[in-house]
């Protein structure tokens, strides 16, 4: 054994120690409120913290590997650059992660809208960002992903992101999102507040007022005294459609809607279980066939944490605090809807995090080895995901990003389609 792995060992036993003693000081009240949370988001429960050396054994688990014909499409995804930053540079990291995707294959890059919060307020508007992806690239289609329709007017979406399709050469796509925080809605046009309720139903209305105007139809729309006003916007597209996903998580009804309006979904690995995911692209499959529509033609992406590099266990560590820290606010933010994280004191979060970190890096991540991401890869494969969408920004120094997006682009050539792989071989 080498001193890097004894000393990496030796960290990972100090950590299990620690977290023990957090454990065993907790209340039989405290733990059976760890213990509940930890089931709602399917952890596994605290009693069995690895040791150092089970967390070694467990990194030689033999993995699934590629399978001969499995195909995947891979697109790189932003979502949680800290607005607080302050200098130059803020959104370097952005653009130079998407002169390489444009150069090296992959489909498309992701950028989100996020409003009045530190984790992700480096991305206001994606059709901004957007525009300045467009002219630094050539080949990549450029997404939303997503844009909260119910806040703004689906005129204003129509314009911007026909800008962004002349400014690509007709690379524009968007992922439509209800929005989920009602803070969000005081931007909405008219009374934000009392249209949250309806905002997933005015989504779907958005859509189709976008998708007309985009075909270059008049669309009429109400003016501030009631009366109607015909539009049609400019400039125009040089898509004859645009590309759109619906943004869908929790509930099956989003992705059954989704199918019946031909649209792609957009969805992620955080707070859902692959089995679960797996009903849900089977749903959203046979709402597609059941509105006229082809069901091979549909597309599921899902957003996956990455970070692919040489060695599983270099990784492991490289990602541990900036991952641990992801989840954090991810859960924290949950605590407005009475999430039982809120209800953890620090002790039992920290118990939480670091149970929900190894599940990540081992089962539900592309973190790693490109080896060891095969086997999400093949897992994702079987039960229907079309495409990931590899979000990177997730706290990682820009350095380590852009060196782990060599070792992502080696992951990703092994899923290329067979007919361009026949192709280079040729």
């Amino acid at each position: 054994m080498s001193d890097e792995q004894s000393q990496t060992q030796s960290d990972e036993t100090e950590v299990a120690r620690k977290l023990k003693e957090r454990l065993s000081s907790l209340s039989p009240e405290q733990r059976a409120v760890l213990e509940r949370s930890m089931r709602e988001r399917n952890v596994k429960a605290p009693s069995a913290v690895d040791s150092g050396a089970k967390a070694a054994a467990k990194s030689e688990t033999p993995r699934r590997s590629r399978r001969p014909g499995s195909t995947m499409d891979f697109s790189l995804f932003f979502f949680s650059g800290d607005g607080t930053a302050k200098g130059p540079g803020k959104y370097q990291l952005l653009l130079d992660s998407a002169r390489h995707a444009d150069a090296n294959g992959f489909d498309g890059i992701w950028v989100p809208e996020r409003h009045f919060v530190d984790f992700g307020g480096l991305y206001p508007n994606p059709s901004l960002l957007a525009s300045a992806i467009a002219v630094l690239t050539e080949n990549i289609q450029i997404r939303a992903g997503s844009c909260v329709l119910p806040l703004h007017h689906p005129v204003r979406v129509a314009e911007e992101w026909a800008v962004v399709d002349n400014l690509s050469g007709g690379r524009a796509a968007i992922s439509a999102a209800s929005g989920w925080h009602p803070d969000d809605f005081l931007l909405a046009p008219g009374d934000g507040q009392q249209r949250y309720p309806r905002r997933k139903d005015e989504m779907f209305e958005s859509i189709d007022a976008i998708q007309r105007l985009w075909a270059g139809e008049s669309v009429e729309f109400p003016r501030a005294d009631g009366s109607s006003q015909s539009v049609r916007t400019l400039p125009r597209p040089l898509q004859p459609k645009l590309p759109v996903w619906v943004s869908a998580q929790g509930s099956i009804e989003t992705f059954v809607r989704a199918g019946e309006t031909g649209a792609y979904v957009l969805t992620g690995l955080v707070a859902q279980r692959p089995a679960d995911l797996r009903d849900k692209i089977a749903a959203y499959r046979e709402a597609l066939a059941k509105a006229g529509y082809d069901p091979a033609e549909g597309k599921v992406t899902a957003m996956v944490h990455t970070f692919v590099g040489s060695d599983n266990e270099e990784a492991r560590e490289t990602v541990r605090g900036p991952l641990t820290a992801y989840l954090k606010t991810f859960l924290e933010q949950q605590d407005s809807f009475g999430s039982e994280f809120s209800k953890l004191n620090e002790a039992e979060r920290d118990v939480m995090l670091n149970a929900t970190f190894e599940r990540y890096f081992d089962t539900l991540a592309l973190l790693g080895t490109p080896d060891k991401c095969e086997s999400l890869i093949e897992d994702l494969v079987d039960i229907g995901v079309d495409e990931v969408a590899c979000l990177v920004d997730f706290g990682l120094d820009p350095g380590q990003v852009l060196k782990g997006l060599d070792h992502l682009t080696e992951l990703k050539n092994r899923y290329r389609h067979r007919g361009d792989t026949e192709g280079d071989q040729s």
